[in-house]
């Protein structure tokens, strides 16, 4: 089986314009992937670290556009965190069930009301 028939189907529509240089770096890509996240539960970090390896070998994106996407992410999450702490700090009842609620720990729900913090985890 050729390197273009094991690929091709993953590929998709990409698979009739990819160029054999292309095809090579996706392989080693592919294989360098896999050796950073060998473990069977990291299947879908392994196809998400994939897939933007394919987008920028094809021409797709560049690491500066997966980057930029990647920082836009992290402060979509410190937003949502930020406004998580609000909700629990907001929220009457106990630090167990403002927990339970939210789906996170007790530690977490500390944490947000500003208890059992060091002095380097406030801000």
């Amino acid at each position: 089986m050729s390197l273009r028939d094991t690929w091709q189907s993953w590929l998709g529509p990409a698979a009739d314009t990819i160029t054999d240089d292309q095809l090579h770096q996706l392989d080693t890509a592919s294989r360098t992937i896999s050796a950073r996240w060998p473990d069977p539960d990291l299947a879908d970090t392994r196809e998400h670290s994939l897939a933007a390896a394919a987008q920028v070998i094809l021409g797709d994106a560049t690491l500066e556009s997966v980057s930029a996407e990647w920082h836009a992410a992290v402060r979509a999450v410190d937003a949502r965190r930020a406004a998580l702490a609000g909700a629990v700090i907001a929220t009457p009842g106990s630090e167990q069930q403002r927990a339970e609620r939210a789906g996170i720990t007790r530690q977490t729900v500390r944490k947000r009301l500003g208890k059992d913090v060091k002095p380097q985890d406030r801000g």
